[in-house]
């Protein structure tokens, strides 16, 4: 089982994870150790195992949550834990296909298992953080699409700086920082990739990482387990689409994208995005400054609205 660790000086955090080091790697990239591959999906069978697919449920830990008997969505503990609470959300029994393939109705059974999951913790009075890696360049070892849900009573690093700084805005100038950078993008419109009734698909203006995008709900609210289901009807269409448009833009790139959401005011839940079209460099990885060198937010906001699919866009 992980655990945190912490910088002396820095206070940053790392979780020291070395079990993780067993769990299987169908990318070859993730576990790699002395450049061989290490736990790989049943190396050497003609058809290796995926513990992900239906049939496979009693190679992994017992179900938790899943959509009905014969499952599209199924949720069971991670086997190779970061933390105690760290659990596996298959997408679909389809081996291939992701959100960005599936029907409407397939994305909104998605959608239910995570809120499923966020009120579970938070009965528990815990928080959640969602998290989902595409591809071994991205962090994912197992092939078939999943989400991953962390619960704690709270998380150091980003989402206790971001929880602080939401309370030092809102005590500035009282107001939510989630809301204003919304309502400023759909005013200025140059960094908008897609607006729809209930939400707003945008580049920040301090991007991260070039194409970094950031989804947000209109409707303030701290927690995503609290939203209705108009929008739950509309994420099922955009968190795909603005997948899809990384997909169009990039022909299928790597991507990582997750859900920051919290029990209390004030914060204003919210979905990021980063596509893996470059790597990391010594300056982020030695000084901690991030550098966008691919795009300005303005020309990445209309560069991914054109690959927004236009069905979506109505």
């Amino acid at each position: 089982m992980g655990l945190f660790i912490f910088d002396p000086l820095t206070g940053e955090p790392t979780i020291l994870a070395t079990n993780r080091a067993k769990r299987h790697d169908q990318t070859g990239v993730v576990t790699a150790k002395n450049g061989a591959v290490v736990g790989g999906s049943n190396a050497g069978d003609s058809k290796p195992t995926c513990y992900f697919c239906k049939g496979s449920e009693s190679l992994t830990p017992p179900t938790l949550y899943q959509d009905d008997d014969n499952w599209n969505v199924r949720v069971f503990q991670n086997r190779f834990p970061l933390i105690p609470d760290h659990e596996i959300i298959v997408h679909s029994p389809d081996h291939q296909k992701d959100m960005e393939d599936f029907s409407h109705d397939q994305n909104v059974r998605i959608i239910r298992a995570y809120l499923d999951r966020v009120s579970y913790f938070g009965t528990q009075d815990k928080e959640v953080i969602i998290f989902n890696n595409k591809g071994g360049r991205a962090g994912a070892s197992i092939v078939h699409p999943h989400s991953q849900i962390l619960a704690a009573k709270g998380f150091p690093g980003i989402l206790e700086k971001e929880k602080a700084a939401a309370l030092h805005y809102n005590n500035e100038k009282n107001s939510c920082y989630w809301c204003d950078e919304w309502q400023e993008a759909v005013r200025t419109k140059d960094r908008v990739v897609h607006e729809s009734t209930h939400f707003v698909v945008f580049c920040p203006k301090a991007c991260r990482w070039s194409y970094e995008v950031v989804l947000v709900p209109k409707n303030h609210k701290p927690n995503f387990g609290f939203i209705d289901e108009m929008e739950i009807n509309d994420l099922a269409k955009v968190l795909p689409g603005a997948l899809l448009a990384y997909k169009n833009c990039f022909n299928n790139p790597d991507r990582n994208f997750w859900i920051h959401t919290m029990r209390y005011e004030p914060f204003h839940w919210h979905i990021g995005f980063i596509p893996h079209i470059k790597v990391f460099g010594a300056l982020e990885l030695g000084a901690g400054i991030w550098v966008s060198d691919k795009a300005t937010p303005e020309d990445a906001g209309l560069e991914l609205s054109k690959h927004f699919p236009v069905s979506l866009a109505a």
